[in-house]
């Protein structure tokens, strides 16, 4: 009896193993793929026939002649901990380097996102790096700022969320304004920006 209590309970296991793990995957993989392929695979991007990232995961733009993204990572840290305290104010430091035109630093970016790996910012924040990277760039102001508007996503059924735009789909379709010639003049005048931007946050941050 006991044997055959046993045997009973390791065919009902096995096709419960088989059932659970291999065939009702299997069945969402497949409806996965007639129902969104892309996504199903991971949202990825290419560029030039190269994979550049996923549309799903943020990923950190340093050169400013890009769109700047949410700072990456996480931490448990609460609102009152010293460290994040330090790391906000010198991020808001270094944006404000980044662009002097603007006063108010928005949240996005300075702050993580509760995942650490947030693609969006809200439209807001990337209208208002438009005049530094027209400056870097030499694209106009009007051209990048309709780029914006072109790329940003409305709030879910209008309500939930806010205006946003995904950092690395707005980059990829800003190299595109460029040629060759003009994107790499532009990484060569965003790394200079970027070392006077950083030498000036550290000056300030040490002085404060």
């Amino acid at each position: 009896m006991l044997k055959n209590d046993l045997f009973t309970a390791f065919k009902t296991t096995v096709v419960f193993l088989v059932l659970c793990g291999l065939v009702f995957p299997l069945i969402l993989v497949g409806i996965a793929q007639i129902a969104d392929k892309p996504a199903a695979e991971g949202s990825i991007l290419t560029q030039n026939g190269t994979v550049v990232g996923s549309s799903l995961v943020g990923q950190s733009f340093a050169d400013p002649m890009h769109f700047q993204s949410r700072p990456s990572g996480v931490s448990n840290w609460g609102p009152n901990n010293p460290t994040l305290i330090t790391n906000v104010s010198q991020q808001v430091a270094y944006q404000k380097q980044l662009n002097p035109s603007i006063s108010l630093v928005p949240i996005d970016l300075v702050t993580q996102s509760g995942s650490g790996v947030d693609p969006n910012i809200a439209s807001g924040s990337a209208l208002l790096q438009v005049p530094r990277i027209s400056n870097l760039t030499g694209i106009s102001q009007d051209v990048l700022t309709r780029l914006v508007n072109q790329y940003t996503e409305n709030p879910v059924a209008g309500v939930f969320g806010a205006p946003r735009v995904n950092v690395l789909q707005l980059n990829l379709a800003l190299d595109n304004l460029l040629s060759p010639s003009a994107l790499k003049s532009a990484e060569a005048n965003a790394t200079a920006f970027n070392a006077a931007a950083l030498n000036a946050t550290v000056m300030n941050t040490t002085a404060g």
